[in-house]
């Protein structure tokens, strides 16, 4: 079955988020600037294509949701980590 523009669009902004915010504090957190612009220059991107099917206040919306989102599984992976490690 093929998967809806919606939905592709939707996986696009969580991968998409995922990769900014590890390359901004994951164990690459010295990622080089024009990585981090790149990927935020796609998010713009993927933003303006998903408010064509879903209206751009229910798209900025989401775009909040899906970086507090990703930002919260980040510092629980931290925290694992850090746990597994016995560090406080």
């Amino acid at each position: 079955m093929a998967e809806s523009e919606v939905a592709r669009l939707r996986r696009q902004i969580e991968e998409e988020y995922a990769a900014a915010l590890w390359g901004l504090t994951g164990l690459a957190c010295w990622a080089r600037h024009d990585f981090i612009n790149a990927r935020m220059g796609r998010l713009a991107e993927l933003e303006e294509a998903l408010s064509e099917y879903i209206g751009l206040e229910e798209a900025q919306e989401e775009m909040a949701e899906v970086y507090q989102r990703q930002k919260q599984q980040i510092l629980a992976k931290r925290e694992e980590r850090t746990a597994r490690h016995g560090r406080k």
